[in-house]
């Protein structure tokens, strides 16, 4: 009786400690299936403030990665502080989030990027490993979905006043062989491309595996050294090559050329140090364990600056910690 009084009245049923815990994930889960995914600016970039800030691996420290102290207060400091000094666009380097087939990690990526919204800061991100989840197809869908501008393209180029910039997808083992293939055609191509425009001064590259780093946790990147270090090196234009994934910042110079490491949003990692090191040629002189970060790139007549603005805690404050200069191809310093 009492069963069918609450049916007919509407009245909510009692649940056991359990079945309130089930009821809440529901909730929360069916919202997050139901919350419209942002969509963020980027289709065009205007070449206004004279700068733009790059950042990468800005995903959460995820709930298996008990051993590692979460990033949920400096990774928000990160994009507060880069909306606040209002780029003319965000490049972010991959891994926008820990789990890219999860509607949940990405609903937490639109709330995270708020304030880029309001400071209305264009986006041009690429995909990381984590941003293709465990299941790729949803994983992509969700990142399409919140860049429209990118056409389903994993590899692109914009122009931004004096530069050309090169975004690859680097994740090989989630691409066809043919698209792979593909986009290592058109990234030669590419480079070719901006050779021959005169008003290209340099020419940087954006992907999210490094060719070259000290992490403990990651090796060197073959793939990346075998199919995007070579074009590289071999072009005239081609200054700076930016990569994230390994959750620190390094900076190498190798043959005329800049490698830079900036996966400034990730949970810290500890370089490696003594034998271990695999490279001796680390510019930056900083600890194994370095800050959380993001760069900021300024064109200037004869050079492109580039500084490292890093977090200090407790504060929240931010300072350079590193500044270097590239010359263009066609000028000296």
């Amino acid at each position: 009786m009492h069963a069918e009084i609450t049916r007919l009245t509407g009245l909510p049923r009692r649940l056991s400690a359990p079945g309130r815990v089930l009821e809440v994930l529901k909730r929360r889960f069916a919202g997050a299936r139901m919350a419209s995914p942002r969509q963020f600016e980027g289709e065009m970039i205007h070449y206004q403030r004279g700068r733009f800030a790059i950042v990468g691996d800005l995903q959460s420290t995820s709930r298996m990665e008990f051993w590692r102290k979460s990033n949920a207060q400096e990774r928000v400091q990160l994009i507060q502080q880069i909306a606040t000094e209002a780029p003319d666009f965000l490049a972010i380097v991959g891994d926008l989030v820990f789990r890219g087939s999860s509607a949940t990690h990405w609903a937490g990526f639109d709330q995270l990027a708020t304030p880029l919204c309001h400071a209305r800061v264009p986006i041009l991100p690429l995909l990381g490993n984590h941003d293709y989840g465990i299941r790729r197809r949803p994983a992509l869908a969700h990142f399409f979905r919140r860049f429209p501008h990118l056409g389903g393209r994993h590899w692109f180029s914009r122009i931004y006043g004096p530069l050309g910039l090169v975004f690859l997808d680097s994740n090989m083992g989630r691409l066809p062989a043919a698209q792979w293939r593909e986009q290592i055609g058109w990234y030669r191509h590419e480079l070719q491309r901006f050779e021959q425009m005169a008003e290209i001064l340099g020419v940087l590259v954006l992907l999210h595996h490094p060719p070259y780093t000290n992490s403990s946790l990651t090796p060197d990147d073959r793939v990346v050294q075998r199919a995007f270090v070579p074009p590289f090196e071999e072009a005239r234009k081609t200054l700076l090559m930016v990569a994230g994934h390994v959750h620190s910042y390094e900076r190498f110079a190798r043959a005329g050329k800049t490698f830079l490491v900036t996966g400034g949003g990730g949970p810290r990692i500890k370089l490696a140090t003594g034998r271990r090191r695999r490279h001796t040629d680390d510019c930056f002189g900083g600890p194994p364990v370095r800050g959380f970060h993001f760069l900021m790139l300024t064109p200037l007549p004869t050079r492109l600056e580039i500084e490292m603005r890093g977090l200090h805690q407790p504060g929240g404050v931010f300072d350079t910690l590193d500044r270097f200069a590239l010359p263009w191809a066609s000028s000296t310093m």
